[in-house]
């Protein structure tokens, strides 16, 4: 039982930096890029990484906290409404996606702006959560 933990608790911090890195990594993709059409294509390809290590945190936190027999802690409530947000707001940046269009460029700026804010407040979130969950021990 006992390494189950570990593993679980080894594979929930590895994914939180692995998602950490890769939100470091679509918003500077998304300042950087000026091609409309290059940057949703970026956004189709690595969104779908981005959504597999948003599941493997869920997956991973979820085991762990079943293990841990459903005890509440402050970090544990911080981890689910950081989760929740991201997946609120992930949801509502593919909704903006799919409203853009190639040729009204209001709407792609609409989308890159929604899409910096994003990921610039997902990283914030990722990296005060994963502070306090690891470095304080709420």
């Amino acid at each position: 039982m006992e390494q189950l933990i570990t593993l679980a608790r080894e594979i929930h911090e590895v994914s939180l930096f692995i998602t950490i890195f890769l939100v470091i990594f679509l918003y500077f993709k998304s300042l950087f890029e000026e091609d409309y059409v290059a940057l949703t294509r970026k956004y189709e390809r690595y969104s779908l990484f981005y959504f597999f290590f948003l599941g493997v945190l869920f997956f991973t936190g979820l085991i762990l906290f079943t293990v841990l027999k459903f005890q509440w802690s402050l970090k544990i409530v911080l981890m689910i409404m950081a989760l929740l947000h991201m997946s609120v707001t992930s949801i509502k940046l593919h909704r903006v996606f799919k409203a853009s269009n190639l040729f009204d460029i209001n709407s792609q700026k609409s989308f890159k702006s929604y899409s910096l804010k994003k990921y610039f407040i997902d990283l914030l979130v990722l990296i005060l959560i994963g502070f306090i969950a690891y470095a304080i021990h709420i």
